[in-house]
């Protein structure tokens, strides 16, 4: 799709009526000469922005790549740290088990070693009495005490052997625990870092998407105003042999006084809306390009009419890519109005229309494109409009 301003040049020059008084030929030499090359200017700027969005292309497809990679990388550190988790957990519930049987096996010790003592505290009190009635049963105490002395022996040592278990138990649980906390805040810088990457990939991709289509959009640009270059090659040519064939012929009287340069400051809008590009050279906010506009362009609703702004002939009607159906209107034979983006036209080439006649309807996107031209030089359409059509 062509740009409004790139195609409403090509539109002037290509289009542009023949009917220019004799007088205004030298002068229109000159201007189209003056835009020849303007426009070639143009098309080395639009080479130099067209390698210059290459070269970005190519430096975006390289980090959308290595995010790519950064991506893959951070996707294997994830299943790595998810099988030391998996393992980790494992390994704390089997810390849990080894932990829950230390404990009762620590208590089942203990009670043991209290009983023993308790028995031994109940040998140890037994009345001197029972000795003198019954020397054997004197002796048989002796070995009974000496018996649940050492097995308190035993069972202190037990104790203190389930004691360390069970510590060893806490502190396998405690590391087990921490390593596991360690691995998951590892885990989750990493899928953050996964999921931050993941977005300025599709940001880079987006931006990727914007360069592509800016790419395009100036690669149409630049063929268009080769285009126009050569067509106003081809006119400046033509005005040149017809400027040498009427000098003998024609003195060039200068025309009468028209009735469309009265009406300057006094034209109402041809089409009711915002306009939104204006007239002269402009930069896209975006892409950062510049373009020139040889008119203005208005934003209204769709199907919305369009009238002519003053009396005239319909000079030309046609469509081109880009810019839709379009209509010139020839006043007095020295200024033009042009009307595009039209949907559909309602008037014939050669038809004489009196200001306000509906000339068409506005296309889907609601934008008309409207052009004033004395001869070949464009004007700024806003000089010409009432203040109240705004």
């Amino acid at each position: 799709m062509l740009s409004y301003p790139t195609t409403c040049f090509l539109l002037a020059w290509c289009l542009v009526p023949v009917g220019v008084a004799q007088a205004d030929k030298e002068d229109n030499i000159i201007y189209q000469k003056n835009d020849l090359d303007r426009i070639q200017k143009e098309v080395k700027e639009s080479r130099t922005n067209l390698d210059s969005l290459k070269q970005g292309e190519l430096l975006v497809q390289k980090r959308i790549s290595e995010y790519d990679q950064k991506i893959l990388s951070n996707k294997k550190i994830v299943s790595r740290l998810n099988k030391q988790l998996n393992q980790l957990k494992k390994g704390i519930a089997d810390a849990d088990n080894q932990l829950e049987r230390s404990r009762l096996h620590l208590d089942r010790t203990r009670r043991r070693f209290l009983g023993n003592i308790r028995q031994f505290y109940l040998a140890a009190r037994k009345s001197p009495e029972v000795f003198t009635e019954s020397p054997n049963k004197e002796s048989e105490l002796n070995r009974q005490i000496v018996y649940l002395t050492a097995l308190a022996d035993f069972e202190s040592g037990n104790v203190v052997q389930s004691s360390t278990y069970l510590t060893q138990s806490l502190e396998q649980l405690s590391r087990l625990t921490g390593e596991k906390k360690k691995v998951s805040r590892l885990k989750k810088k990493k899928e953050t870092a996964t999921a931050l990457e993941k977005s300025q990939k599709s940001q880079q991709q987006k931006e990727l998407e914007h360069l592509r289509r800016t790419k395009s959009e100036e690669a149409d640009r630049m063929l268009t105003l080769q285009q126009a270059a050569r067509e106003i090659e081809r006119i400046i040519t033509r005005l040149e042999r017809e400027r040498q064939e009427s000098i003998s012929a024609d003195q060039g009287q200068p025309l009468g006084p028209s009735a469309f340069a009265a009406l300057k400051g006094q034209l109402a809008l041809p089409f009711k809306g915002k306009i939104v590009v204006g007239f002269g050279t402009s930069m896209d906010p975006i892409t950062k390009l510049k373009s020139y506009s040889p008119g203005i362009t208005i934003k209204g609703k769709t199907g919305q009419e369009v009238v002519a702004v003053a009396d005239g002939t319909i000079a030309y009607g046609g469509n081109l890519r880009g810019y839709g159906k379009f209509i010139i209107i020839n006043h007095d034979d020295q200024y033009y109005s042009t009307y595009g983006g039209l949907e559909e036209t309602l008037v014939e080439a050669n038809e004489y229309v009196l200001g306000g006649t509906k000339l068409g309807l506005a296309g889907q996107d609601g934008l008309v494109k409207f052009e004033l031209r004395r001869g070949s030089k464009p004007l700024d359409p806003v000089k010409w409009i009432r203040i109240d059509s705004f």
